[in-house]
């Protein structure tokens, strides 16, 4: 299926059905060419549309769930098995590590995607990637999805954004609550570097030492409020020297 999905967008480039050509090349935009084919063989056909039934019982304490930024399905693009597919509906379980896709035809059950076919996804603006398949990613980092938070002259910047749970008994039932937390990694010089510390950053860039200090010496109020800012900030300050 997806090699003849491929190949179908190509024909479809090549004009073999003029008037569908015509206005796809007038719009030059792959996007609705791949659109085309998957609503033409119907989006519930796809690859994509495998996986285990996402399911979710949580009893909430609060208003804070499982997911990245909503519980609600949003239109996302994705890379899978190496084929694109845009404007999917997904959402991101980041305490269980699952990306959600909605599946279309009857029924509109949810799947949890299979995760070594995942290449990355683009949701809420942001852009995450699967360093599990990445064979120099360390064994005792947290695997996963990553957001590839920046592309710097010569380092990578990924932010992992996860949850844990505190279970809170009330009677004889069980309620969750969820706190989010966060975990920042940097590629620099072919390696993976944990910077979760202003002391590990400083042992990558010894020389930027007093910037680094006047950095969070300036921001404390910015790191006690939303530490991921922080760090993009941080990251961008460091690859602007």
């Amino acid at each position: 299926m997806k090699n003849l999905r491929k190949k179908s967008v190509e024909i479809l480039f090549f004009a073999i059905f003029f008037n569908i050509y015509n206005i796809y090349s007038q719009s030059n935009n792959k996007t609705l060419a791949f659109n085309w084919f998957d609503n033409t063989v119907k989006k519930e056909n796809l690859p994509i549309n495998n996986g285990k039934f996402h399911t979710n019982f949580d009893k909430l304490v609060g208003n804070v769930d499982r997911y990245y930024i909503s519980d609600k399905f949003s239109h996302a693009n994705l890379g899978y098995e190496n084929q694109e597919y845009f404007d999917v509906n997904l959402k991101y379980d980041i305490y269980k590590d699952e990306l959600i896709l909605k599946s279309e035809g009857e029924g509109l059950f949810e799947i949890n995607l299979i995760k070594e076919n995942v290449q990355y996804f683009k949701l809420h603006d942001r852009k995450f990637v699967n360093l599990n398949l990445d064979k120099q990613f360390p064994l005792n980092f947290r695997s996963g999805y990553y957001e590839e938070n920046l592309l710097g002259k010569n380092f990578i910047f990924y932010i992992k954004h996860y949850k844990d749970k505190k279970e809170i008994i009330k009677g004889t039932e069980t309620f969750i609550d969820y706190y989010y937390k966060n975990q920042f990694v940097l590629f620099i010089n072919g390696k993976y570097n944990l910077i979760n510390s202003k002391s590990e950053l400083i042992k990558i860039f010894p020389n930027e030492k007093s910037k680094i200090n006047d950095f969070y010496l300036m921001n404390r109020n910015l790191k006690s409020e939303n530490e991921s800012k922080f760090m993009e900030n941080l990251m961008r300050y460091i690859n602007s020297i």
